[in-house]
């Protein structure tokens, strides 16, 4: 029998009911704080800077891998206290179609061109994914204790940024014209403005939750202040979607506002709520016209604020930029039309499985390519719509899945939150969680916020919020395997992000090196063995769509590692066989390397990348010399009239067509039109306004006025012809003068002075001949043997035959014929 227990300051037994299940440590009641600091920690991944990376998207899902492994730690540490299963059936097909989309997405990747570039796609995937399942969890069964709390962190941080947008605008660049410079180092954080403006409007729709449920005054009027710097923000970044997209925003809002208060007057809420708006977002509208104006004596245009012009364009005649005649295209849409079509292009050629998570960048892409009109070489690395994208890269199953996930969010808050339910509160949660929703959307039609980890959680945030406003029907448990699977697969997006966060910050360093400088004659400051040992083997391409194996190749040319060069250059050509920098490079080793130099491979590469993208000026340099050396004229001209369609703004082009004509075909009348077209076409460029024919003895060119050098070879020419003739006719004296003045335009031409020194010659002026021989052999330019020859000529008249036979040996040395037609007695002199 055992025996009974008692308490030390008792004689009563001790209570033999069973103690609690808490392991040591842990609280009794759910830890909100705990929640919110993980909110806080995804909702401030838009403050998270480059840190020495390529791209900040590199950093910033790096940054969510931790904080996803952070966050599956604290679930699992504390599920007595956070039910992890689901709370409705919704929920449960929601993330069974996110892991068929997932199974989907790995599928394609047998249609993969680069495996590598689909695994780091399948990361933010993946950490995506793992984000919405978190934040799920948290969020299910403290939607409204938490919601109060993500709406003012998100009113704190878009006051933030609207702040660090007007500070940028308005404070450091307030005296300059509103052009394309006046962007740059806008909010790094975000990678470009159109990122930074959609960032902002999702979150003004969160503050409209705190303007319509607060009863404060105080609150309504920041609101309001706040509502006022976002539209001002968003209308001085100049974003076109972002813009466009305010009015069905605040359609949306205001309309939704009036119709779950049906109960309150419609006067009240116009006076509440409509009129102010209205007001604040006229106030921005007038302010954003007022700052940075192109014309102090006047507000700025609305075109000024979504169509924003180089600084040099700013004040020309013509006020709108044509771009090439593709002004009207480019309003329009942006120049995404042609990124759409490609991507449709892709799902044609594979529509079940597509052509490959993350690949659309790698397929050939022939007439997007050549519809982007510069002399660059194009990268496109994304179809500028998600939608279209996954079709492209996942097929017609996988476009369906993520097409049905957006139509779920929005029936969910549409009919069964707003529509149907009668929690006042729950409701208008679902209509600013609604309108941020159809913000995203409208970006996901026009940009990609998949890719962009700011945007990406606040979508993910916006679907968590949704799938939650349901209530709970029943709890499905989750199977215990998902949390050592979940644990496993954080641990694995940590590594795998941190290779490509390592490898980030190299491209940055291998960049900052290489841009902007001749690649065949450069000397960097980082070599070759060093990048090559630090890279990770993973991933294979930078964050620009180009192989990091061309980067190494071009630092291995550098240091004269060739072999490695051109190894690094096939795998380049491997690793993405349709980018033409690495057939452009090939081409130019070929024909300038003293070692690799192959004149047929030379022009092979040249074709391969030039007809391809008719703008690159090497390669059409390369194929035009090609084709005047062989005479083929036909393929000639062809060359010139595809680069002039390609870049018809570029001057020397025009050039090189008009003497086409003038020298194969003579034909004056062809020339003086296509002189006319070029001025019609280039109005402000000096250079062609001022062209004109001159002629050339028998032939004639095209100069202008501001081409002194072309025109004092012109000029030398025609003196040194008018010499030649003059020589011919033994009019010695008058051919010298001749030669004179052909020295005094080009004092180190040595032909000249060599033609100079054989007059005197002829005028038996044998000193003043060695004299002008003289310097023309120390020069070294000619090297044929014709100096020595002469040199010995003027000795042997002067009877110094020693000297004389010195220099008829040397010149039949260098092979010259008239010295190996000498008497044997006179070479041994």
């Amino acid at each position: 029998m055992k025996k009974k227990a008692y308490h030390k300051n008792s004689k009563k037994p001790v209570s033999k009911t069973p103690k609690p299940n808490i392991k040591r440590g842990r609280s009794k009641e759910r830890f909100l704080m705990l929640d919110k600091i993980i909110l806080l920690l995804y909702l401030g991944v838009g403050f998270l800077p480059h840190m020495n990376a390529f791209d900040v998207a590199i950093t910033q899902w790096y940054y969510i891998s931790i904080v996803n492994a952070i966050t599956l730690a604290y679930i699992y540490y504390y599920k007595n206290f956070i039910e992890v299963d689901f709370h409705h059936k919704i929920a449960k097909f929601t993330f069974l179609g996110a892991l068929l989309f997932l199974f989907i997405s790995c599928l394609s990747i047998v249609k993969s061109i680069s495996v590598s570039e689909s695994i780091v796609f399948l990361c933010i995937l993946l950490n995506t994914l793992i984000a919405l399942f978190n934040l799920y969890i948290i969020v299910k069964d403290k939607l409204v204790e938490l919601f109060s709390f993500i709406a003012y962190v998100l009113l704190i941080f878009l006051t933030i940024e609207t702040l660090q947008v007007l500070h940028h605008f308005v404070v450091i660049n307030g005296n300059q014209p509103r052009s394309e410079s006046l962007f740059f180092g806008l909010n790094p954080t975000y990678g470009n403005r159109n990122i930074l403006a959609a960032s902002l409007i999702i979150k003004m729709a969160f503050t409209f939750y705190i303007l319509f449920m607060s009863k404060k005054k105080w609150e309504q009027v920041l609101c309001f202040l706040v509502v006022f710097l976002t539209v001002f923000s968003v209308l001085l970044i100049g974003s076109r979607t972002a813009i466009y997209s305010l009015p069905i925003i605040f359609s949306s809002l205001i309309f939704g506002c009036f119709y779950i208060n049906k109960k309150k007057n419609f006067i009240i809420l116009t006076k509440n709520f409509l009129i102010p708006l209205l007001l604040v977002c006229g106030i921005a509208f007038i302010s954003s016209l007022s700052v940075n104006k192109i014309d102090r004596n006047k507000l700025n245009s609305f075109n000024d604020l979504i169509f924003t012009r180089l600084k040099k364009d700013l004040y020309k005649a013509n006020n709108v930029s044509t771009n090439d005649g593709r002004a009207l295209s480019l309003a329009s849409d942006g120049g995404r039309m042609e990124f759409w079509i490609s991507a449709i292009d892709g799902f044609k050629s594979s529509p079940f499985l597509g052509v490959g998570l993350g690949n659309w960048k790698m397929i050939e892409k022939e007439e997007l390519v050549l519809s982007k009109k510069n002399q660059n070489h194009f990268y496109p690395r994304r179809a500028h719509n998600d939608f279209l994208q996954v079709l492209s890269e996942m097929g017609i199953v996988g476009f369906i899945i993520f097409i049905g996930l957006f139509c779920l969010v929005y029936y969910i808050l549409i009919k069964t939150s707003i529509f149907s339910n009668e929690n006042l509160n729950i409701r208008f949660i679902a209509l600013v969680v609604l309108v941020g929703f159809l913000t995203y959307t409208l970006d996901s039609l026009i940009n990609f916020p998949s890719e962009r980890t700011p945007i990406q959680m606040l979508g993910v945030l916006i679907i968590t919020i949704a799938l939650t406003v349901i209530k709970r029907d029943r709890k499905i448990k989750l199977t215990e395997y998902l949390k050592f699977g979940f644990a496993f697969l954080g641990l694995i997006l940590i590594y795998l992000n941190y290779q490509m966060f390592t490898s980030a910050k190299y491209q940055m360093i291998v960049r900052n090196n290489i841009r902007g400088k001749n690649i065949l004659k450069e000397k960097y400051k980082v070599g070759y063995n060093q990048m090559n040992d630090l890279y990770p083997s993973f991933p294979k391409l930078n964050f620009m769509g180009q192989p990091i194996d061309y980067a190494k190749a071009v630092l291995a040319y550098s240091e004269g590692k060739y072999s490695e060069s051109m190894n690094h250059l096939n795998l380049a050509i491997k690793e993405s066989p349709y980018s033409l920098e690495h057939y452009a490079f090939k081409s130019m080793i070929f024909r300038s390397n003293k070692v690799l130099k192959n004149q047929d491979s030379s022009i092979y590469y040249a074709k391969k990348a030039f007809y391809k993208r008719p703008g690159l000026i090497n390669q059409y340099r390369v194929l035009k010399k090609h084709y005047i050396d062989i005479k083929d004229t036909v393929s000639l001209i062809d060359l010139i009239s595809r680069h002039q369609n390609f870049l018809p703004r570029n001057e020397a082009v025009w050039i090189d067509k008009i003497n086409f004509y003038l020298k194969y075909h003579k034909d004056l009348k062809r020339a003086s039109e296509l002189i006319d077209s070029a001025k019609l076409v280039l109005p402000n460029n000096k250079k062609i306004q001022e062209l004109r024919i001159v002629k050339n003895n028998k032939s004639s060119e095209v100069v202008s006025n501001s081409d002194s050098l072309k025109l004092k070879r012109i000029e030398l020419q025609k003196i040194l012809n008018g010499a030649s003739k003059l020589f011919s006719q033994k009019k010695y004296k008058e051919a010298q003068r001749e030669f004179i003045r052909g020295l005094e335009i080009a004092p180190t031409n040595e032909e000249i002075r060599l033609s100079s020194a054989l007059t005197d010659i002829k005028m038996k002026r044998y000193k003043d001949a060695i004299e002008k021989l003289n310097k023309v052999i120390s020069s070294g330019k000619i090297t044929n043997g014709k100096p020595e020859y002469n040199r010995g000529l003027c000795y042997l008249r002067m009877k110094k035959n020693k000297l004389a036979g010195i220099d008829f040996r040397a010149s039949y040395d260098k092979g010259f014929a008239m010295a190996k037609q000498l008497d044997k007695r006179i070479l041994n002199y």
